[in-house]
């Protein structure tokens, strides 16, 4: 039943089950106990469709690196980020669940094979087509799918990792109907949770959550009270919640070894990171639109992208990475390099990096002469062909994983939204690891397509320790590790079945608890996540 909270006289609720946010992860739950004889409260803070002044209450100051307002990378009402979501789809990598001796911060206390299953399960919930994923010769046995073919490096630094692309599902749609069915469920729309309350008869170390606090739009405060509680509501917004409940700590919900809202990570993403000049004389068999193109085939929808062995990664010490080929038909950026250069040059200025910009020079001399030559000789013979037309070179996307940090974090600010709770304040930061990730991934790309003779690549960023990272770089949306999944309080905030440590009745679900992020979209693993808390959770409520 879905329960419009815009009456005054609203009464308090209770339930076995209560569900902090209406997102990926909260309706994958709630939907693993419709129609049981669980009771289940749903909470989300907007309504059906978005609101200005309840979209609003996401506001909050960005202190770190730049990154998108904090009520843009947000989604509040009913199917959260699932509602702007794109749908790429990928399972974290098996060493990414690993620890790792030059990041002491890494490890998680669950197994990559211990969500094998969930995955699979994660996969019809997101409406994906066969949970393939890298098997190239698998999509290559489908019909349609005979010509597909990965670029064949010369080396296993790199790799093809296929990405399914979920219709997207957004869950707040898809799954409404079924919500508002279950008789034993009720979504409670528009309730604005203000804080947790502690069950003050219970004493010692490890403490019980009795209820919590909500306001609705109208301004009238409930109580609901439970058995089990789940904060489901994102990586910004469960620390401000834990650290706004003081009753329950003095320092927050959880927090006594104060890692909520530490270790805060994101994707970087940073576009046009470098530009590749395909080799005339290329005789390599590709299918380029694997890459460029999204792929229908098997009731499945994928694409390519080139991302770091994993094994190779942990050997050059750097972190997992992806990059996105994007195809260019220009050759006027080769072009423009070269006229800066002979332009410095003639005005007697030595050009910064000039080994960089000979190689450059000569790298575009091979586009620049084919492009003339087939101008005058209207031949398209060595051109690669893509199912977009002809296609000189591309342009890469950068996306990669940041080392978790102590000090990148989210705090709760000064100022105080119209309910009265304090607005979170996000300290974004990466250091020298990640710019090594960044610059890893590109040279062994350039290296790669150079040693199989496909082109030659310009590399668009200067990251050396200490450089400024580019102003073109944003995060992918994807708040990550502030209340981390470990096996000790001392490390994290949650246990491995995202129990907060001290706390026994109050969990977490989201990629809040993620320790690393790896390189892949998180929200698959999140609804895997999901569905393991779901099964942990009937147990303890049977």
């Amino acid at each position: 039943m879905l329960i419009q909270l815009t009456s005054p006289g609203v009464s308090d609720f209770y339930a076995d089950l209560v569900i902090i946010g209406a997102g990926a992860a909260g309706i994958t739950l709630a939907r693993q106990f419709a129609n049981t004889r669980t009771s289940v409260l749903l909470l989300e803070s907007g309504g059906l469709e978005l609101e200005e002044d309840q979209q609003d209450l996401c506001r909050g100051a960005l202190v770190g690196l730049p990154s998108q307002p904090l009520d843009v990378s947000r989604v509040r009402y009913f199917g959260g980020a699932t509602n702007r979501w794109a749908g790429w789809c990928r399972p974290l990598e098996p060493e990414d669940f690993e620890s790792r001796k030059d990041w002491p911060e890494s490890g998680w206390p669950i197994s990559r094979k211990s969500l094998d299953s969930y995955y699979l399960a994660a996969g019809k919930v997101t409406e994906l087509g066969p949970v393939a994923f890298d098997d190239v010769q698998f999509w290559q046995r489908q019909k349609g799918g005979e010509l597909l073919r990965a670029i064949p490096f010369a080396t296993d630094r790199l790799r093809t990792a296929i990405f399914q692309l979920s219709p997207p599902t957004h869950f707040g749609q898809r799954y409404r109907q079924e919500l508002d069915a279950a008789p034993n469920v009720q979504v409670l729309l528009g309730a604005n949770v203000l804080e947790l309350l502690p069950d003050k008869a219970v004493t010692g170390s490890v403490k019980r959550v009795v209820g919590l606090t909500a306001v609705t739009k109208a301004g009238r405060h409930i109580k609901i009270s439970g058995k089990q509680f789940v904060l489901a509501v994102g990586g910004i917004e469960t620390p401000r919640i834990l650290l706004s409940s003081t009753q329950m700590h003095t320092h927050g919900a959880g927090n006594e070894h104060d890692l909520v809202g530490r270790y805060f990570q994101d994707h970087p993403w940073i576009p046009n990171s470098a530009a590749v000049r395909f080799s005339s004389s290329a005789k390599i068999p590709l299918n380029l639109p694997l890459y460029f193109d999204m792929s229908e085939i098997a009731g499945g929808r994928f694409f390519g992208m080139l991302a770091s062995n994993p094994t190779k990664a942990l050997e050059a010490g750097v972190g997992g990475f992806r990059i996105w080929l994007q195809p260019s038909t220009e050759s006027a950026q080769g072009l423009d390099s070269m006229r800066q250069t002979y332009a410095e040059l003639a005005a007697g200025k030595v050009p910064d990096r000039l080994g960089e910009h000979v190689s450059n020079m000569l790298a575009d001399w091979d586009v620049i002469a084919n492009s003339v030559y087939k101008t005058l000789f209207k031949s398209d013979d060595n051109l690669i062909n893509a199912s977009a037309g002809k296609i000189l070179g591309a342009v890469a996307d950068l996306s990669f994983e940041q080392r978790p940090r102590f000090d990148s974090r989210v705090t709760l600010g000064k100022s105080v939204d119209r309910y009265g709770v304090r607005r979170v304040e996000v300290d974004w930061r990466m250091g020298d690891d990640d710019r090594r990730t960044a610059m890893t991934a590109l040279n062994w790309m350039a290296e790669g397509f150079g040693q199989i003779g496909l082109g030659r690549t310009k590399i668009g960023l200067d990251l050396r320790p200490g450089a400024a990272w580019p102003e073109n770089m944003k995060g992918g949306f994807h708040h990550m590790g502030t209340a981390r999944m470990a096996t000790s309080p001392e490390k994290g905030v949650v246990n491995a079945d995202a129990r907060v440590h001290s706390i026994d009745n109050l969990y977490i679900a989201g990629s809040a608890v993620f320790p690393t992020g790896g390189y892949a979209n998180p929200t698959l693993t999140i609804v895997a996540l999901a569905l393991r808390l779901a099964d942990h959770l009937k147990a303890r409520l049977s």
